[in-house]
């Protein structure tokens, strides 16, 4: 992909695998997109989206970003933070809790990186986008030359990063000769789903399934378009996501983000089991449940967007293990 600035933070292409004894298990033949593969900070499909923000920050010497404490956003943003001599402020949508949470997951990470906690109280994540800004300028009044990084990465130049994975998904199919009847992955910052839409768009494939894990940003088909015209833009192509190339699924949410449900967890066990991979209860793990039932009679490729690192976190445990 030509005309965008990008700065290399991973190896790619990720690979891509066929997954035969869970494919066996749910009755549909599956390959999986290994965007979990990396670093521990670095592993993920944020990484794509930074790869293409990092250009843009000029001599910022402070980034904020909007997340939740096990954000996988948030975990990428501070360990790239860290490997280039920045700060890293987490923005958090939510009360500051009475007693400490534990340090475990994304969070433990975060703090090795070195990441600022600022808690915002009870907004919604719009508002949060909204308050980064004020955050900013405050922090600017003190010396300090901020940016600051949307939740998810995702804008119209972090989504970049996903036109470009499309494209190398695509290499790799014709490589093993595969027709997928659909890709599908999880979607809640919109990013991904804008990216991978805009690559069909401009170079086809198969259909894209995006399973909505939370609703965090409302209507989330306006965002998808906004994101993946802003996009187009950017590249300066005339290539249009049209609202009916959209399937996004809600069926997966159950009682919201970062609530899992059962059926998430059974297809993150069933996962481990049959192939030794690890998907998280809060965004991969809701796509892999939704994996059985992608249109289509073909083979299926989930793309696996990481987040495993929560799973090191008690109540993970307890859901996964325990239950």
């Amino acid at each position: 992909m030509t005309g965008a600035p990008r700065e290399a933070l991973t190896p790619t292409p990720t690979p891509l695998q066929p997954a035969p004894r869970f494919g066996a298990a749910i009755g549909r033949e599956v390959w999986i997109k290994r965007d979990d593969i990396g670093s521990v900070g670095y592993a993920g499909n944020k990484i794509r989206k930074l790869e293409f923000l990092a250009p843009a920050l000029g001599d910022a010497d402070t980034l904020l970003i909007v997340g939740a404490l096990q954000s996988n956003a948030a975990r990428a943003t501070a360990a790239f933070a860290a490997s280039t001599g920045r700060r890293c402020v987490l923005v958090i949508p939510a009360e500051r809790p009475a007693v400490a949470p534990p340090l475990e997951g994304n969070a433990l990470l975060g703090a090795l990186f070195g990441a600022e906690l600022r808690y915002l109280g009870a907004v919604d994540w719009a508002g949060a986008e909204a308050a980064s800004a004020e955050i900013a300028a405050e922090l600017e009044s003190e010396g300090a030359r901020c940016a600051v990084l949307p939740a998810g990465c995702s804008s119209p130049r972090g989504t970049l990063g996903f036109v470009a994975a499309h494209e190398e998904l695509l290499r790799q199919l014709s490589a093993v000769g595969l027709d997928p009847a659909a890709i599908v992955h999880a979607s809640s910052s919109c990013g991904t789903a804008a990216g991978l839409l805009l690559g069909r768009a401009l170079h086809g494939g198969p259909p894209i399934v995006s399973v909505d894990v939370g609703r965090l940003f409302e209507p989330v088909e306006d965002r998808i378009l906004g994101l993946a015209a802003g996009a187009a833009e950017l590249l300066g192509v005339d290539a249009r996501v049209a609202p009916g190339d959209l399937d996004v699924t809600y069926e997966f949410i159950g009682d919201g983000y970062a609530q899992p449900t059962p059926e998430c967890l059974e297809a993150i066990r069933l996962l481990a089991a049959t192939e030794g991979i690890v998907c998280d209860p809060v965004y991969s793990g809701k796509a892999l449940a939704a994996v059985a039932s992608a249109p289509g009679s073909g083979p299926v490729v989930f793309w696996h967007t990481g987040g495993a690192q929560s799973v090191f976190t008690s109540a993970a445990a307890e859901a996964l293990v325990a239950s």
